[in-house]
């Protein structure tokens, strides 16, 4: 159903049970696929696809032009999966070279003032709360959470099934599988809930727990650390989380000094990492 008010381009793709609401704006070049809803004044531009059974909400704007001083002449694409929820006023930007697409994986949730730069890799289960934004080229993995009003500086990366804390400025790489304090943007320790929920088995957080301590706590050089994770975990979890310090080109995130023991159920990821001790000065990781 496509509501009178609606102002729909004839070289527009739309599934024929695909809901158009009031003065939303769909133009030419774009695809809506089968069961999305377009609630009201949503703008779908040029080169966005979007998947099927996806909802966006009011005033949000899906493909606009990337927000670089310099134009391009023919913009990349903006591609959207399926069953995402796209809430008030997200906005999501096109890549900014042709051939090359801004990307939003399946089932992902985008709350209220969300905002996708240009050149964006973002994955499947990603929960971007209220006015979180990712600056361009930012890759962000699967089951990842960011807090409200976090902003994530451009080509960073974060990890699968990381929880990063409301208000944390991201300026680093970010491992997968852990927490992030929104305060000081530092790692406190293990996503445990997170890991949980997503069913890991209590042998892989175990590795995960060592292959943790190794990392951050064991005291050796950059590249010993990877030599050793390698041979200890060639395979699994705990091997994804020690291949992610392989890559990237912006440095990695340290973890949090450990604060007094008595402030300790603050934040209990901490405590339950290593209960027996813990590092007095946090181990830097360079890129």
């Amino acid at each position: 159903m496509i509501h009178p008010s609606a102002i729909i381009s004839s070289q527009a793709e739309i599934a024929p049970d695909a809901e158009i609401g009031p003065f939303c704006i769909v133009e030419a070049g774009t695809q809506i696929g089968s069961g999305c809803r377009l609630v009201a004044n949503v703008s779908v531009r040029t080169g966005t696809v979007l998947g099927s059974e996806s909802t966006v909400y009011e005033g949000a704007i899906l493909g606009g032009l990337p927000q670089i001083a310099n134009q391009p002449t023919n913009p990349g694409n903006l591609v959207i999966g399926k069953r995402n929820v796209l809430r008030e006023h997200c906005t999501l930007h096109r890549a900014i070279h042709e051939g090359n697409s801004t990307t939003l994986g399946d089932d992902c949730l985008l709350m209220v003032g969300a905002h996708v730069a240009h050149d964006c890799q973002v994955g499947n289960h990603v929960i971007l709360t209220n006015g979180a934004m990712l600056g361009g080229h930012v890759e962000i993995g699967d089951r990842a959470c960011l807090g409200g009003n976090s902003a994530v500086h451009q080509f960073c990366r974060i990890g699968r099934l990381v929880m990063v804390g409301a208000c944390t400025k991201v300026v680093q790489d970010i491992p997968p599988f852990v927490l992030t304090d929104g305060a000081t943007a530092l790692i406190v320790g293990l996503n445990r809930v997170g890991l949980r929920r997503a069913g890991l088995s209590r042998q892989e957080i175990l590795d995960l727990k060592a292959a943790y301590r190794l990392i951050y706590r064991h005291g050796l050089s950059f590249q010993e650390t990877l030599q050793v994770l390698q041979e200890q975990f060639p395979t699994g979890v705990a091997s994804e989380f020690a291949t992610f310090f392989q890559g990237g080109e912006r440095g990695f995130v340290q973890e949090r000094r450990s604060p007094p023991r008595i402030a300790l159920r603050v934040h209990p990821a901490v405590d339950e990492i290593d209960e027996e001790e813990s590092s007095p000065v946090p181990r830097r990781l360079a890129g």
